[in-house]
């Protein structure tokens, strides 16, 4: 630079000073751009969604509203009374408790998980979460268990209400995805019964939801949970609930209890011969993991009712519907039919991410597995597992 403002003022005959150094600005660390709640904190493209990180109260409009990779969002964030309806598209979801909560389904009718993946919307088991509301009966039965540093919820349920084909076997949903924008693209999980938390609405970044099978389990992990354990780890897709969130689903059809529990083992971590071991899932698993999942104990349990977790005057918009809430309950099978025994969520694997090449927006779904493969090690009502 000095040597040019030389040569220059030499050529012009004047004293020319040299140009002041331009100086680039420090990258702005994510912690001080998600200070300012709502902020956009990109212009052209989105962080991973693990980094939005909102009060309750102060959510955006949308977390992704950029046309890059898969972007973007199809649904929004700030979901309240007026947005809650059979039509909503909110990407917000809540889990308290037994009794009030939300998980994704597909935004239409007769739907897979793996090709709406990224367009799940929010369904609540009651009104005022911005959502669309479970109709009643979608429940066979439930089970909810608190720890110290995740809350559970598992069961048997109709997923024709939530909008998926009664045939689909599923996946997983999780803050991730190989392209790191998570499934639902945008999506956002709060819970207020954390034990750390005292009924203030905290979000997680730290999560993971399977379902299909009439099946589904779901967990949150809490932040303020200090560990050297991975308890919602993302990467284990492919061997589904029985595995990631272990829990007698034999036993659920019928039953709706709420339980304080002991803290599961680490998904893949397992002992043999006095050595502890860690188990690397396969982009195809082709035998059973070389352990039986623990199911942690439980205490404190309290069964209810399932009209007293469901009151109709609390359905909103579904308060005039009607569904027989037996406890029976089907599972597909493929070619047959399994019925009045809950089997595991089949699992998912994770595929690429990358943008396609077209005007189309890409899909994080690379291949199916094997369906038979699924059915034979697991034992799971289930013939095909999405890649996720």
């Amino acid at each position: 630079m000095l040597l040019s403002a030389l040569v220059l003022a030499a050529a012009t005959g004047v004293n020319a000073e040299p140009a002041a150094p331009v100086i680039t600005p420090a990258p702005v660390a994510i912690e001080a751009r998600q200070s300012a709640a709502a902020a956009t904190y990109e212009t052209t493209s989105p962080l991973p969604l693990t980094d939005y990180m909102y009060p309750y109260d102060a959510l955006p409009e949308q977390v992704n509203p950029y046309p890059v990779l898969r972007g973007p969002q199809t649904g929004y964030n700030r979901c309240n009374s007026t947005t809650e309806g059979p039509n909503a598209l909110c990407q917000t979801a809540v889990f308290n408790s037994i009794e009030d909560f939300c998980f994704w389904g597909a935004p239409g009718t007769n739907q897979t998980i793996g090709d709406v993946e990224a367009e799940v919307v929010s369904f609540c088991s009651r009104t005022g979460h911005g959502g669309r509301i479970f109709p009643p009966g979608t429940f066979k039965g439930l089970q909810f268990m608190r720890t110290p540093g995740y809350i559970q919820l598992v069961g048997v349920f109709d997923q024709t209400s939530v909008g998926l084909n009664s045939a689909d076997t599923g996946g997983e949903l999780d803050p991730h995805g190989a392209d790191l924008l998570g499934n639902p693209l945008g999506g956002l999980f709060y819970s207020n019964g954390f034990t750390s938390t005292n009924g203030t609405y905290t979000q997680t970044q730290s999560w993971n939801h399977f379902l299909g099978s009439g099946v589904f389990c779901l967990k949150l992990c809490d932040p303020s949970y200090s560990t050297d354990k991975n308890y919602c780890q993302n990467i284990y897709d492919l061997i589904g609930c029985e595995y990631n969130m272990p829990a007698d689903y034999a036993a659920l059809p019928g039953q709706f209890i709420s339980c304080d529990g002991e803290l599961q083992d680490e998904v893949g971590t397992y002992v043999e011969n006095g050595q502890t071991l860690t188990w690397s899932q396969p982009s195809v698993v082709a035998t059973p993991p070389p352990w039986t999942p623990r199911i942690p104990a439980s205490s404190n349990c309290v069964t209810h009712q399932s009209s007293d977790l469901f009151p109709l005057s609390l359905l909103g918009y579904q308060s005039t519907a009607s569904a027989s809430a037996t406890a029976s309950v089907s599972f597909s099978a493929g070619p047959g039919s399994t019925t009045g025994k809950a089997a595991p969520v089949s699992g998912s694997g994770s595929g690429s991410g990358a943008a396609a090449a077209s005007t189309s927006k890409p899909s994080s779904s690379a291949s199916r597995a094997s369906p038979v493969a699924a059915a034979a090690i697991l034992g799971l009502a289930a013939s095909v597992l999405f890649m996720l």
